[in-house]
């Protein structure tokens, strides 16, 4: 599979309903340190955090799948506008594929963001199939599209503003956060603005 030109990549964005991401690699570095042989640490990007509120005011259904089962990735994901975790998942096109029943959403109309070769049955059923940069070679190579930005530095990101730009919304969500921002309370005088 060769990969997309920019504007048949952005076609396809704007069909897509349904983001589904992996977590280790993709929303973090791929590193996990483990404390006192039973506590995780994982570091998330807060630009991908963004990403997901960002979605929602798009209209785009954001899923998180991954092999793993993480106490932090719970956390983590429970903190932000995810509609779907899904944790401990072998087999990932299973679970999106009840997802897909759940809200009515075709193949062509999910895009994958995935890193390493257990993404592979995901990416090649996803419509749009994406791999972070510094993803395994051999899916870089059967990938639709390859994010300029590695995993756990924002790539979720980029790929939600290419759908906001694919789409031609970004004047509705900068209106959103500007509109956000002048219903914020002004400070009393004398508070301190650095808590």
């Amino acid at each position: 599979m060769a990969m997309l030109d920019r504007e048949s990549y952005e076609r396809r964005l704007r069909d897509v309903r349904l983001l589904v991401l992996d977590v280790d690699g993709v929303l973090t570095s791929g590193e996990i340190i483990f404390i006192d042989d039973d506590r995780e640490a994982k570091m998330f990007c807060v630009k991908d955090g963004s990403a997901m509120f960002i979605a929602g005011l798009i209209d785009l259904k954001i899923a998180i799948i991954t092999a793993r089962t993480s106490k932090v990735v719970e956390r983590r994901f429970t903190e932000l506008p995810v509609n779907y975790l899904r944790q401990g998942v072998k087999n990932k096109v299973g679970a999106c594929l009840d997802i897909q029943r759940q809200e009515s959403i075709s193949d062509h109309e999910i895009a994958y963001i995935g890193d390493d070769l257990i993404d592979l049955p995901m990416l090649e059923h996803a419509g749009l199939g994406i791999a972070v940069s510094d993803g395994h070679a051999k899916l870089i190579e059967v990938a639709d599209w390859v994010t300029l930005t590695p995993g756990g530095r924002g790539a979720a990101r980029e790929v939600v503003d290419d759908i906001v730009t694919a789409r031609g919304l970004w004047d509705d969500v900068l209106d959103d956060y500007r509109s956000r921002q002048s219903r914020v309370v002004p400070m009393r005088q004398g508070e301190n603005e650095v808590g």
